[in-house]
């Protein structure tokens, strides 16, 4: 088994509000906290890992607006920033982390970016942003319109023949063609 050594790790816990108990608990265990940076903080001592705590709510929206929208209660400002910088990203990668944060950001601060939607420029911002995913939800929504349409024609042309043929719906998928499963499926939908 290729086992991942400790030091090739970082532990990176995400909170909006500063954890005065659980900072409190880990120095009383040997754990050194040191805030590097505003809202980011580094845990060392007795960890089995390089670990960070990053408090969005301490953090300075212009500078970490990326990890601000992953909280559970965004701001506006911070969202606009974000977009704003992001539209700059070309490389794959960073348009892949920038789709992640987005994604966790939408799914948790859906009302903020409904609002933000309504503004022409971010909305174009956000659909040039998530222009893959928007892609690949209308292929599957697409591919999915396919399928139910096809699954009713059969359904249709099965019954058909069972009405004017006077055939067992086993028959009609046989003279149809139909391979075993499709006969197992099209027999619970009947």
């Amino acid at each position: 088994m290729n086992e991942i050594p400790a030091e090739e790790l970082t532990l990176t816990m995400i909170r909006e509000a500063y954890p005065r108990e659980l900072f409190r608990i880990l120095e009383g265990s040997g754990v050194v906290i040191t805030e590097k940076y505003k809202g980011i903080y580094y845990l060392t001592g007795k960890v089995l890992f390089d670990t960070q705590i990053i408090v969005t709510g301490d953090m300075d929206g212009k500078k970490h607006s990326g990890l601000k929208i992953l909280s559970k209660n965004a701001k506006e400002e911070d969202v606009r920033t974000f977009l704003q910088e992001a539209e700059q990203a070309k490389e794959p990668g960073e348009r892949s982390n920038i789709d992640a944060v987005l994604q966790v950001s939408v799914s948790e601060n859906a009302e903020l970016f409904e609002i933000i939607r309504r503004d022409e420029r971010m909305c174009q911002a956000l659909k040039e942003l998530m222009k893959d995913e928007i892609a690949k939800e209308v292929a599957d929504g697409r591919a999915e319109e396919r399928v139910e349409a096809t699954t009713d024609t059969n359904l249709g042309n099965i019954k058909e023949l069972m009405k004017n043929m006077k055939w067992t719906a086993e028959q009609a998928m046989k003279a149809l063609g139909f391979s075993e499963a499709d006969c197992s499926k099209y027999s619970a939908m009947l």
